[in-house]
């Protein structure tokens, strides 16, 4: 296990990949509302958490600078957590043979077909199944450099898509506060290309973020004004217009995370549009505007150690949970986020007054019968003005974009935003740890479960009084052994059986994809012994 005072480069879970001719992107627009004000998504209420987003209309007006989307340098990519074992090389390779064959065996076949061909395919064996679930594990620990509570982080992912959608990524804030981490998990749908900037570019920016609303706010105190380069002048006149439209004193971080989110998509689908129309390179295309078709959820937490307190941005529907353990005992989950799905009555009144008259704007439970999330970043069908769709996506769907599609019913767009809904909680010694993951896990798990099978790792790992837990787990790594839970979790009867996750693990992609997601997961343990 690493253990780490100051993890200062980011780290994201999956490979910078090439990027190809071809894509695939998904759905979402951008509307920030005029009264946005909403209460904890809980399973347990909590007098410590505050959830907030405040409404109105962000306008951001031209880029001083557009840096094509490129992986900065600085960033640190994690691959694999380790060198594995030449016995799990050869389980991998197993694997891959297996899912070759049945890949064939399941191609051309009808849906129907396909469920019952699924289910009579060969297992994999428990040594294949260990190589899968730990190839891309990772631990470490945090040692706070001005004191404060040690952290212990895992983190893993288990991929349908291939490439996997999903990214993680983590780092150490460095605006005036040594003791500020960032974990994020960003779901990405219609293709990899979204997540993978918003892993790449979101640390850099909220750090930036922190320190002009930092120097903002001592400015007015008297302090001395802040230098602003031209390419951060968007993100600090969005920072000023929120203050302004909210009305109030924001705290810090959580003015910063909102700032920072529209901001993003902001330079993800206006600023690379104009940048691409400035270029007028064909050969542009696809890495200025790929990450515009495509769109990604994002959940970014910021832990701070020193003041005892974890703050949640949520765009769209991946998920925080609070792991509590009572004096009694006995744990209890705890939201820190909120879905923004057709299923939050709240996204679905918000979505009601942004296109009054618009009976189609949430069909089949979806945005314009389309997108399942209701805010998102990315997603530029359901962001550009339709004149610029009909100017563009001809061509791009000539290139393998295949959601380069105008949505059914589009009058008013945007229709997507990715303005997040923020929680904070001030942490207190029952809060255990936090669990951060891609909705891929909750399609399987229930908050209940989830908290209950990382409370077992819990208890088997972390003995205050130094002595030998009678517990064990399977697993080191408490992502894994969440992961595991999720897998051989049964939907029907709800029991874990060891032949689910052989089965499930056992079908390729794409098929794998009607039997389950992407599965991505952080796991933050506070006061890590």
């Amino acid at each position: 296990m690493q253990s780490t005072r100051s993890r200062r480069a980011l780290g994201t879970s999956a490979t910078p990949r090439q990027q190809p001719s071809q894509d695939s992107s998904s759905t979402a627009g951008k509307k920030s509302s005029a009264s946005d004000t909403s209460q904890p998504a809980s399973t347990g209420s909590t007098k410590r958490s505050l959830t907030f987003a405040i409404g109105g209309i962000v306008a951001l007006l031209g880029v001083a600078s557009y840096t094509l989307l490129r992986q900065p340098a600085s960033v640190e990519v994690a691959t694999q957590s380790k060198s594995a074992p030449s016995s799990s090389q050869t389980a991998l390779e197993s694997v891959a043979t297996k899912h070759s064959d049945a890949q064939k065996k399941l191609d051309g076949l009808t849906t129907k077909e396909r469920r019952e061909e699924a289910k009579r395919l060969g297992l994999l064996t428990a040594e294949e199944v260990d190589a899968v679930l730990h190839a891309k594990e990772n631990s470490w620990f945090i040692e706070p450099a001005n004191g404060g509570a040690r952290l212990r982080v895992d983190t893993n992912q288990v991929s349908s898509n291939d490439p996997i959608e999903d990214y993680l990524a983590w780092t150490t804030l460095s605006s005036n506060a040594s003791n500020r981490y960032m974990f994020s998990v960003f779901d990405g749908h219609a293709g990899y290309r979204c997540a993978e900037q918003l892993a790449a570019r979101m640390g850099p920016m909220l750090d930036k973020s922190l320190d002009f609303v930092a120097q903002l706010a001592e400015l007015k105190k008297g302090g001395k004004r802040p230098e602003i380069e031209a390419g951060d002048k968007a993100l600090v006149k969005t920072i000023r217009q929120i203050e302004r439209e909210a009305g109030l004193d924001w705290d810090q971080v959580p003015l910063a995370l909102t700032a920072t989110f529209i901001n993003m998509d902001y330079e993800l689908v206006a600023g690379a549009l104009a940048e691409f129309r400035k270029q007028q390179q064909l050969m542009l295309m696809d890495e200025l505007l790929g990450p515009a078709v495509s769109g990604s959820c994002g959940l970014v937490a910021v832990v701070d150690t020193e003041a005892r307190e974890v703050v949640v941005a949520n765009t769209g529907d991946s998920r925080a949970l609070l792991g509590v353990r009572l004096k009694n005992g006995a744990w209890k989950a705890v939201r820190l986020s909120q879905d923004q799905t057709a299923d939050n009555a709240n996204e679905v009144a918000r979505m009601a007054r942004e296109h009054p008259g618009e009976v189609a704007v949430i069909r089949r439970g979806r945005v314009l019968g389309g997108l399942m999330p209701t805010r998102a970043f990315g997603d530029c069908r359901y962001k550009w003005p339709l004149e610029v769709q009909q100017d563009l996506f001809p061509v791009l769907y000539s290139r393998g974009h295949r959601y380069a599609t105008t949505p059914p019913n589009y009058a008013t767009p945007p229709y997507v935003t990715a303005r997040p809904v923020i929680v904070k909680h001030l942490l207190s010694d029952e809060d255990k740890f936090i669990v951060i993951a891609s909705d891929g896990l909750y399609d399987q798990m229930t908050d209940d479960e989830v908290i209950g099978s990382v409370s077992q790792w819990y208890e088997a790992h972390n003995r205050k009084d130094g002595s030998a837990s009678t517990l064990t787990t399977e697993d080191d790594n408490a992502a894994t052994h969440l992961i595991r839970a999720a897998l051989s979790t049964d939907h029907s009867s709800r029991r874990r059986s060891d032949q689910n996750i052989r089965r499930l693990l056992a079908i390729p992609p794409p098929h794998s994809r009607r039997f389950r997601d992407d599965i991505s997961v952080t796991i933050v343990t506070l006061n890590a012994e």
